[in-house]
């Protein structure tokens, strides 16, 4: 099995209400490990961000063989005006292959997101 580290972007968020900006899909065959992501506000007035997993992995073995479902990671976090949230740092987020993690912002355009992971293929 292969590690590789990886980085995403995102310029410029979409607004939450149904259209998240999807910065990170696992393709066929790979399990990553989200590191951290890093979300900066680029406005000169605070902004909420919302972050999500969407996940149907299911037909795991033993006693835990339920399908995951879709969760939120971050409700509405408030960044402070001009600065850089970090989070996920020193937790470990596993996303399995068509896990998909998305990313909204409560005002269009004033936050970029940068999600670092490790794909193991």
């Amino acid at each position: 099995m292969a590690n590789t580290f990886k980085v995403f972007t995102i310029a410029d968020v979409a607004v939450d209400s149904g259209t998240f900006s999807t910065i990170y899909t696992a393709g066929t065959g790979v399990t990553a490990v989200v590191l951290g992501l890093n979300i900066c506000n680029k406005d000169a007035a605070e902004q909420d961000v919302t972050v999500k997993l969407t996940s149907n992995t299911s037909n795991r073995t033993g006693a835990n063989n339920v399908a995951n479902e879709d969760v939120t990671l971050l409700n509405e976090v408030v960044i402070p005006a001009d600065s850089t949230l970090e989070v996920f740092a020193g937790q470990k987020i596993v996303v399995e292959t068509t896990d998909v993690v998305t990313i909204g912002a409560k005002t269009a355009s004033k936050l970029d997101a940068t999600l670092s992971v490790m794909e193991i293929t």
